[in-house]
């Protein structure tokens, strides 16, 4: 596990073609995210914004192509019979291949309302589960964290339900050259759309108050960059990995 951490040493100049490792297209990527926002442009936000990032066949994104080339091939889950695992706003094509590999699989979602799951999703505010403690060797949440005023509240709760050894996936929009934005005082989607560059987060974090947030309620914080290592990904090289372990 050491030899993969990078830290923020990106190597430049290094563009490989693009093969999905969900579908195996290979090819270019589309144009995915927004960008009509200053605010994501003005504070380099790290995993938001427009960019190159979706595959054209099977609409997967970078974000969710991380998680997946991280537990698949630093992990390697798919060895380990057994592993419970929640995750929480379920992308498609990381819920299919984690149904296919674990009978402990639970897809889980707040607002299953407003959103198109292709699985079963169950409902879960993961600021307050049912869960029981230790329940869960991998929990992942990807750009959920922003979306939740108490974040904190919400990270102690994943603590709660992670098994000891067990680890969080917990990804956010990053900026590094800020610190945390966060108003007290925002309450419309309007008027977060124009400080967060998007209508339902709640802030922008910086990157090591990030890690000092996650380490305030109990985890024990690695932070990754695989974006090297696995170039024809599709990986963001700037996206950082917060892996985030239950001593």
């Amino acid at each position: 596990m050491e030899n993969l951490l990078l830290g923020n040493v990106i190597e430049s100049g290094n563009i490989s073609p693009f093969s999905c490792p969900f579908c195996g297209y290979n090819g270019s990527l589309d144009l995915m995210g927004a960008d009509r926002f200053p605010v994501l442009r003005t504070l380099q936000v790290i995993g938001a914004g427009r960019r190159a990032a979706r595959c054209p066949k099977c609409k997967s994104s970078d974000k969710e192509r991380l998680v997946y080339t991280y537990l698949k091939e630093v992990e390697k889950i798919e060895k380990t019979k057994g592993l419970s695992i929640l995750h929480i706003a379920p992308e498609s094509n990381l819920q299919i291949w984690l149904q296919s590999i674990s009978d402990k699989y639970i897809a889980g979602d707040a607002f299953l309302q407003n959103q198109k799951f292709i699985g079963k999703v169950q409902f879960v505010d993961i600021r307050q589960t049912e869960f029981c403690n230790n329940q869960f060797d991998y929990i992942i949440c990807n750009h959920v964290i922003c979306d939740i005023k108490e974040d904190k509240t919400a990270l102690m709760e994943i603590l709660r339900i992670l098994k000891t050894g067990g680890k969080a996936i917990l990804q956010v929009p990053i900026t590094k050259i800020s610190k945390t934005v966060e108003y007290p005082n925002v309450y419309t989607k309007e008027e977060r759309e124009v400080v967060y560059g998007y209508g339902y987060h709640e802030r922008i974090y910086n990157d090591k108050e990030y890690v000092k947030l996650l380490t305030s309620v109990g985890f024990v914080v690695d932070v990754y960059n695989i974006s090297a290592r696995y170039n024809k990904n599709g990986l963001n090289p700037l996206e950082d990995l917060y892996i985030c372990k239950k001593k």
